[in-house]
């Protein structure tokens, strides 16, 4: 199963690593900076439709009707690296129950 992550993720071009890197360290920090998250999972996707990371926490969540309000420097970075990536960010959470991002590239 491990092999077939690492092939995943040996299959996105190496110039998409540090975006993908990026994002995935201002998820994490903000999971355990504001969230207070402890369990946090990370599972890379290729299909014929292209690549994903689901990424989801534990945390607080928050209501995303107040995205906009919530959405500081670290989520303009995030997705204005997805937009590097040319892909799509999809973000849900509710309070209690934490966090489910999908960026697709």
């Amino acid at each position: 199963n491990n092999e077939i992550k690492q092939r995943t993720f040996d299959a996105i071009p190496v110039e998409q690593h540090l975006h993908i890197f990026r994002i995935l360290q201002e998820l994490i920090n903000n999971s355990l900076r504001h969230g207070k998250a402890t369990r946090i999972m990370i599972v890379f996707n290729k299909d014929n439709n292209g690549c994903y990371c689901n990424y989801s926490d534990n945390g607080s969540g928050f209501d995303t009707r107040d995205i906009k309000k919530l959405a500081g420097l670290g989520m303009k970075n995030i997705e204005s690296r997805v937009a590097m990536l040319e892909g799509e960010l999809r973000v849900e959470s509710e309070i209690n129950k934490g966090i489910h991002v999908t960026i697709n590239f």
